[in-house]
C-alpha cells in the first residue's frame, strides 16, 4: 500500500512536471494528496511554500535541493513532499493549484519565501524551515533532524501557545 501511494504522488509529480508547471520532479503540487499519503505512509509532509520565477532564495533553494535527485531519494522515505508555489507567471501552475495555493500560503501564515513547512499526517504544523547553506545533502540531514525532534518542536510550540494565551488573558484582565 505505501509503495502504491508513494507512486501515486510520484506519478502526480512527474504528470505536472511534464505539463510545464514549475513543481520540481518528485514533488506533488497537491497538498490534500500529499496529507492523505501521509496519513496512510506513516511519513510526515514536507511543504515548500515558493515564488519560483521572481524569489531569489527561492530559485537557489530550487537549484541547490530540491531539484537534485540525491535529496528526492534521501528524504522520500521520511517526507511526502508538495511545492506550493506563488509565481507572479500563473501559467507555471496546475488549475488546482491557482486556487488552493493563496489559501494555503494564507492558512499557514506565509510571510516570507521560501519558508517550507514540516507537517503531520493532519496538515498540523511541526516546525518550520527554509533556505539553508550547505546543498541536497545537508539539507537531507536537516530534515531528517526535525523528523527526529518534531514531538518535542510541536510540544514546546505547543506550550508557547499556551503561555502566550495565558498571558493575553492576565493583560486583558480587568
Amino acid at each position: 500500500m505505501k509503495q502504491t501511494l508513494f507512486a501515486m504522488v510520484a506519478a502526480s509529480a512527474l504528470a505536472a512536471s511534464a505539463a510545464g508547471t514549475s513543481t520540481p520532479v518528485g514533488f506533488t503540487d497537491d497538498m490534500d494528496a500529499a496529507l492523505k499519503s501521509a496519513k496512510d505512509s506513516g511519513r510526515l509532509v514536507y511543504a515548500c511554500f515558493s515564488g519560483s520565477d521572481w524569489c531569489g532564495w527561492c530559485k537557489k533553494l530550487d537549484k541547490e535541493v530540491l531539484s537534485k535527485t540525491n535529496f528526492v531519494d534521501s528524504v522520500a522515505n521520511d517526507y511526502v513532499l508538495v511545492y506550493i508555489d506563488s509565481p507572479s507567471n500563473k501559467g507555471l501552475l496546475s488549475e488546482k493549484a491557482q486556487k488552493a495555493n493563496p489559501k494555503l500560503v494564507e492558512k499557514y501564515a506565509i510571510r516570507g519565501f521560501p519558508t517550507a513547512l514540516v507537517l503531520d499526517a493532519d496538515g498540523k504544523e511541526v516546525a518550520r524551515t527554509g533556505y539553508r547553506r550547505g546543498g541536497a545533502d545537508k539539507y537531507a540531514r536537516h530534515l531528517k533532524s526535525l523528523k527526529k525532534n518534531g514531538a518535542e518542536i510541536k510540544r514546546l510550540r505547543d506550550e508557547i501557545d499556551k503561555l502566550e494565551h495565558r498571558v493575553e488573558a492576565l493583560e486583558n484582565e480587568e
